[in-house]
């Protein structure tokens, strides 16, 4: 992984600012790439780059990268699978190293701005083209990969892989968006199209953006299919075994040494089992939590199955305050995902000796692993209740429950669900990945602002595939690959997710619904298609997540201490957005709390 930086402005080789200013860009994620520096500089365009060696360990993966014709230069943050094979096709060009990096130089020479269509992998993409005078940017379709912008107070057009850099210049203007917070208060994350702050911008997921004399044009290049296969459950298992095996092997390529998350779950136990078939040494990592949330008995089962040099790591409750904070410290962004201090640990663990890790996100919301999509799919079967008699079904429900007659307070209760989630795009906006109500924020925040994501497809609301696209496109950019990102990054280290391969999404969100969920049992295709590598414990264990138990943690001595510091301190920066009072009506020790924490955890660290 690396980390990327530039200033566009006029005549701005000859002012030194500028040139000191992307160093200190450079500067401030040098922990995106430790192992080199770079920087070119033209007469209306100045590129920086800091290096993490993943593939072509040589100088000759050094970047900014010139192409052949020395009129088009790159700076490049991420991975291109199968870039080898694409190489071969371009027999014109004059290659002079095995990088991915020249391979998207050649294919914008030929292909131009089309030359995302071309791309599969996770990657963020500047390139300044000297002879148009512009700038061409491009992000991968599933946020992996980051990329920020901004205009600067002189009218600069300003990029970055993290928002730090942004801030580094000197030339923006810190304001907090209102409309962020809201968003983070009601699902615990920032959303993937906007960012915290008032004056800086994210290219969205599948997104790119030419920044030409002074105009900004931005447009999607791709979109999650629409059609839905009309496949056979026989064909689909044998189509989708290819597909993943095809993505695994095409991760696993590296120049360093590969290793893998191993959580007990289905997803990263068919990825270990896949892995160990191509590295007989396979190193994974666990997180090994107290009492029921612990997984690792059934990680240990796959790790021996397959003979991988198995570590686990776990967090002491007097450390969990202060890492919070430190982590916390070096997000740009706040993000209430209980699973960050894990994914730190881990990562931390890792970095001890690998550079690359395989991890299994996005197989739930590909292959329908979440319980929510098994309610949905009742929904779908039982349909709405008319919201015109909530109340009536309410009292209903109250009144049956005062005599003690148990079925007729089910019936009422199952209306009051059905009218309040009449369908199952209202279930998934009101119910899914939801923290605090619309009715809560408002209370909470000082402002009226809100934010709800648009979405690029149809929302089908008699369509099962319909959730698992809307989670897939809000929280896998908005949540899990930042997580993933930012805090692999804090250790130098490279996560992948074989499972973001574009022909296997694209495969899975046209599959029909009912190869993937039915009433009694999720990710039916991965379990027909790689149950026998599998064992029993993960094959008949509940769902369970890379959560973590957030009550016990609030109720840390330590923690309850930081708690009361900053949430119950009216001079906290958190009141500067929040309603005091509100605010501690929630705290409750529950995921509420957890998020109005590190809310305000992040506002004391980042927030003059």
């Amino acid at each position: 992984m690396c980390g990327i930086a530039g200033i566009v402005k006029k005549n701005i080789l000859h002012d030194d600012f500028y040139k000191i200013g992307l160093k200190k860009m450079t500067d401030s994620i040098i922990h995106r790439g430790p192992d080199d520096e770079g920087y070119e500089y033209f007469e209306n365009c100045i590129l920086g780059f800091r290096r993490l060696a993943i593939v072509d360990l040589s100088e000759d993966g050094h970047q900014p990268m010139y192409s052949d014709t020395k009129k088009e230069c790159i700076v490049f943050n991420g991975e291109i699978y199968g870039y080898r094979d694409l190489k071969n096709d371009l027999s014109e060009y004059p290659f002079k190293s095995n990088t991915d990096t020249e391979v998207i130089l050649s294919l914008y020479q030929k292909y131009g701005s089309e030359l995302p269509k071309h791309l599969n992998g996770m990657f963020s993409v500047a390139i300044w083209d000297e002879k148009k005078q512009q700038l061409f940017c491009v992000r991968d379709r599933f946020g992996e990969k980051p990329f920020f912008f901004a205009t600067g107070k002189n009218g600069e057009f300003i990029f970055a892989s993290e928002i730090k850099a942004i801030l580094a210049t000197g030339l923006v203007n810190e304001e907090l968006n209102d409309e962020a917070v809201s968003h983070f208060l009601r699902h615990s994350y920032i959303n993937s199209h906007q960012t915290i702050y008032k004056n800086i911008q994210v290219l969205a997921p599948a997104s790119q953006l030419i920044y030409d004399d002074g105009k900004i044009e931005i447009s999607q290049y791709w979109n999650l299919p629409e059609e839905e296969l009309n496949i056979s459950e026989e064909d689909a298992v044998r189509k989708f075994k290819s597909l993943v095996e095809k993505s695994v092997k095409k991760q696993l390529i590296a120049d360093v040494k590969v290793g893998a998350f191993l959580s007990g779950g289905l997803d990263s136990g068919t990825l270990v089992a896949l892995s160990s078939r191509h590295n007989s040494n396979l190193t994974t990592l666990g997180f090994e939590y107290q009492g029921e949330w612990n997984e690792m008995p059934e990680a240990r089962s796959i790790s021996q199955k397959y003979n991988t040099n198995h570590k686990e790591v776990s967090l002491k409750d007097e450390n969990i305050p202060n890492l919070l904070i430190e982590v916390l410290k070096k997000l740009d962004e706040p993000l209430a995902d209980t699973a960050i201090l894990a994914t730190h640990a881990i990562c931390k663990e890792a970095a001890k000796n690998i550079t690359v890790v395989i991890t299994g996100n996005a197989g739930d919301e590909l292959f329908g692993g979440y319980k929510w999509y098994q309610k949905e799919k009742e929904i779908l079967e039982k349909g709405s209740a008319n919201p015109k008699y909530l109340t009536f079904y309410k009292i209903g429900s109250a009144f049956s429950e005062k005599i003690g007659f148990r079925k007729a307070q089910d019936y009422f209760l199952d209306k009051v669900f059905r009218a309040k989630f009449p369908d199952i795009v209202a279930y998934q906006k009101e119910k899914v990945h939801n923290n605090f109500t619309k009715r809560e924020t408002t209370l909470l925040l000082k402002s009226n602002a809100e934010y709800e994501q648009i979405y690029s497809f149809s929302l089908d609301k008699t369509n099962l595939n319909t959730p698992m696209k809307m989670d897939l496109t809000n929280i896998i950019p908005g949540d899990y690959m930042v997580k993933d990102d930012r805090i692999a990054m804090m250790h130098s280290i490279e996560l992948r997710t074989p499972f973001l391969d574009k022909d296997l999404v694209e495969f899975c969100s046209a599959l029909p619904a009912k190869y993937k969920v039915n009433a009694d049992q999720t990710k039916i295709i991965l379990r027909k298609a790689f149950g026998e590598l599998l064992t029993d414990h993960i094959l008949t264990k509940r769902k369970q997540g890379f959560g973590a138990p957030v009550e016990k943690w609030l109720k840390i001595p330590d923690m309850e201490k930081l708690s009361a510091k900053i949430l119950k301190n009216q001079h906290s920066k958190i009141f500067q957005k929040l309603d005091f009072k509100e605010v501690q009506r929630n705290l409750n020790y529950n995921y509420k709390h957890w998020s109005l924490l590190v809310l305000g955890i992040w506002m004391e660290e980042h927030v003059k």
